[in-house]
């Protein structure tokens, strides 16, 4: 259970570091086009209601969210140019040591952020179309 643990936390902090690598080398002008949009596309995955396989399904609605997603991550990094990834890779290196002290902290922020803006959306939705 333990070795599952240790596995479940490493993946967390290489997808929290690839997402923050992914966000540096977007923001870059070397990064090829097409990265830049399968970046764009997988956020939007991840962000959108719509997933391939709905939450209704017990265990496999979290899967696609909890493997897809940073798979796609992972992917979009490996395939980033030589130069673009190791300037991300050090700004990266020092965005983590300066903010993220405390990363359930910093993961909390995250989702009620996430949960805050859904909200908003589905009320302004509602408010729009149904009120």
């Amino acid at each position: 259970m333990r070795r599952l643990f240790g596995f479940l936390k490493q993946r967390f902090l290489r997808f929290r570091r690839e997402a923050v690598v992914l966000w540096f080398a977007f923001r870059h002008p070397a990064t090829p086009r097409y990265l830049k949009v399968a970046s764009l596309l997988t956020a939007l995955y991840l962000l959108s209601p719509i997933d391939l396989i709905p939450f209704a399904i017990p265990v496999l609605g979290v899967v696609d969210d909890i493997i897809i997603v940073p798979m796609a991550l992972s992917w979009i990094v490996k395939r980033l140019p030589p130069q673009v990834r190791v300037t991300a890779e050090e700004r990266t290196t020092r965005f983590v040591a300066r903010y993220v002290k405390r990363p359930l902290l910093l993961t909390v922020g995250v989702l009620v952020a996430l949960v805050t803006f859904w909200a908003l959306a589905l009320w302004g939705i509602y408010y729009f179309f149904f009120a």
